[in-house]
């Protein structure tokens, strides 16, 4: 994926990081923390009553261990396929889709301003963030998963890096 990537004329990939789709990431978070905050309800009810539970906590932590490895896998399985990734280059920024090609992509030399909104719940948090462009197009546009995303981070340290950002 780096090669069609590297293939945009933006020079050499600094980073990757992963993105997600807004309602399918924030969907899979929440329902990621319900199934912790469930699985402590049962684990408590366990603690206070173990005769009124009868195993579930075991079928439970079973649960929520192989949901927590589905996702860790899927993570890796994706970062080395290229999906839903955002690439860092030395000329600009390019963004994958949920097959692997390039959604969009800016060039430094384009970009005004990156715009970044932080949502952070009790179950979810995400950053969306808005790579602005000086001509007559669309923003560039990305949810990068996590409180603290390192992506926006690295980000907004590429522009400054490219000398378009402050």
């Amino acid at each position: 994926m780096r090669a069609s990537v590297a293939g945009l004329g933006l020079g050499e990939v600094r980073g990757d990081h992963a993105v997600v789709n807004p309602a399918a990431g924030v969907v899979a978070q929440v329902l990621r923390g319900l199934l912790l905050v469930l699985w402590l309800a049962v684990l408590v009810a366990t603690v206070v009553d173990p005769s009124s539970v009868d195993g579930n906590a075991a079928v439970m932590t079973g649960v929520v261990a192989a949901v927590y490895a589905v996702t860790f896998g899927w993570r890796r399985l994706t970062a080395r396929l290229g999906v839903n990734r955002c690439y860092l280059c030395e000329g600009g920024v390019a963004v994958t889709d949920r097959f692997g090609r390039v959604r969009d992509s800016v060039a430094w030399r384009e970009v005004t301003g990156v715009r970044q909104e932080a949502v952070v719940g009790l179950v979810a948090g995400f950053h969306r963030v808005e790579v602005l462009r000086g001509r007559p197009a669309p923003p560039l546009w990305l949810v990068a998963p996590g409180a603290r995303s390192r992506l926006a981070r690295a980000l907004v340290d590429e522009g400054r890096r490219a000398g378009v950002l402050e």
